[in-house]
């Protein structure tokens, strides 16, 4: 985490340490936030205007990643663009379109927001505006077995004494799960397979297997795949429902009475699907959560700003959003889902309790790591994703065989930025 504390000195120091040309007046931003996310984030980006008086020019569309290789293509990128994948941010620094941001201390760099570059990964290419927190359980305190609550409350050690517990309660399905996604389905799936190898196996070996050195079918990522398909057994709805289910609808179950399953695997953007029952569900009272169980790790999903064009202003509005003024604008929004990675922020800043024990799992685990699939290259995310949903169709040794053979294959032939 010390890039983070790093980077609040980015005003005073990017400022003098960068070359470059361009608009000290305007700075463009391309992102996929729109809706709710859009209001903060402009929220946000007034401040910054009415701080500097550098009008910010942004662009808010589902499809930035392909407008975003379009305007690339055609040699017009914008000044500075959000992308939703740390190896987006890796790729395009490997290909020499990002521009890296200097100016930070030798050696503040602990991983977290930089991307592997022409300079073999030395410099940080991106800063997390905001983050989700994964590695939650959700479960309901009003509907769940006592027996079950109780074993939570402890809470269980490891991911076997979860599952152990998972297996041995009473009535409903012990596990809420859905694979559908409208753009990508099947990433929830690999979510789990992640939180259960960076959990079980620490991270040494989670990122040996992100960047591409550890196979597929080694045993620390077959025992993870195992772990998943237990919970596929135990799910609600069979495989045919774990297929068809969105993932923002897969956890609703736990309002209903009685409750169709029990516990939910998912990111701290759960609380907005909750919020959207029927039963209107209160936090704390009505959802509140677990850390994924065994080392203090904690996965995340990052949204990183990058800057194609070095200009003035960009520099400037990378320098802002990295401080802890800025980033509390947003967190202080009720409903927003975000999360900052600035330590300086802290956990009493956010807007009720529930989003203050999220940040404070976050600010004080020994490890964070990036959503595995969000760092590895396109293709071999596209890969696991599939593979996932045909794992939840069949989880069989057998099968399981096949699938981590394929998988390893795209490794084999795939590049990982080094």
């Amino acid at each position: 985490m010390r890039l983070l504390t790093a980077l609040l000195l980015l005003c005073g120091v990017v400022l003098g340490g960068c070359g470059g040309s361009g608009s000290d007046t305007t700075v463009s931003v391309l992102g996929s936030w729109t809706g709710q996310e859009e209001v903060s984030f402009r929220a946000v980006l007034a401040d910054f205007q009415k701080r500097t008086g550098i009008h910010v020019d942004y662009t808010g569309t589902r499809d930035a990643r392909a407008v975003l290789a379009s305007e690339l293509h055609d040699g017009r990128p914008p000044d500075t663009a959000v992308l939703s994948r740390i190896g987006d941010l890796r790729g395009y620094a490997a290909g020499g379109d990002l521009r890296p941001l200097s100016g930070l201390p030798h050696g503040a760099d602990d991983g977290l927001t930089t991307a592997a570059g022409p300079d073999g990964g030395r410099r940080p290419y991106g800063i997390v505006v905001k983050a989700t927190v994964k590695s939650l359980i959700w479960y309901n305190p009003r509907t769940i077995p006592s027996g079950l609550r109780d074993r939570l409350t402890a809470p269980p050690r490891s991911w076997a004494d979860l599952a152990e517990a998972a297996a041995e309660s009473t009535g409903a399905r012990p596990w809420c799960l859905g694979l559908a996604d409208t753009s990508n389905s099947g990433w929830p799936g690999t979510d789990w397979i992640e939180d259960v190898l960076l959990h079980e196996s620490g991270p040494e070996v989670y990122d040996a297997w992100v960047s591409g050195r550890l196979p597929w079918n080694s045993a620390p990522v077959r025992n993870a795949w195992r772990a998943f398909g237990s919970v596929v057994a135990g799910a609600r709805g069979g495989t045919n429902g774990i297929l068809l289910t969105g993932y923002g609808q897969a956890g609703a179950p736990m309002f209903t009475d009685p409750p169709g399953c029990l516990l939910d695997h998912a990111g701290s953007f759960a609380t907005a699907f909750y919020n959207q029952a029927a039963s209107r569900p209160q936090p704390g009272r009505d959802y509140d959560f677990i850390p994924f169980p065994g080392r203090r790790a904690v996965e995340i999903g990052g949204d990183v700003l990058g800057m194609f064009r070095d200009t003035p202003a960009a520099r400037r509005l990378i320098a802002y959003l990295t401080t802890a003024h800025a980033q509390e604008i947003w967190i202080k929004r009720a409903g927003s889902g975000a999360f900052s990675l600035n330590r300086a922020v802290p956990p009493e800043r956010y807007p009720d309790r529930l989003s203050q024990r999220i940040a404070q799992t976050l600010t004080s685990a020994q490890t964070v790591r990036f959503d595995a699939s969000d760092s590895m290259p396109t293709v071999m995310a596209a890969a696991f994703d599939h593979a996932v949903l045909e794992f939840a169709a069949d989880p069989r040794d057998p099968r399981l065989d096949t699938i981590l053979t394929a998988l390893d294959q795209v490794r084999r032939t795939t590049r990982f930025p080094s």
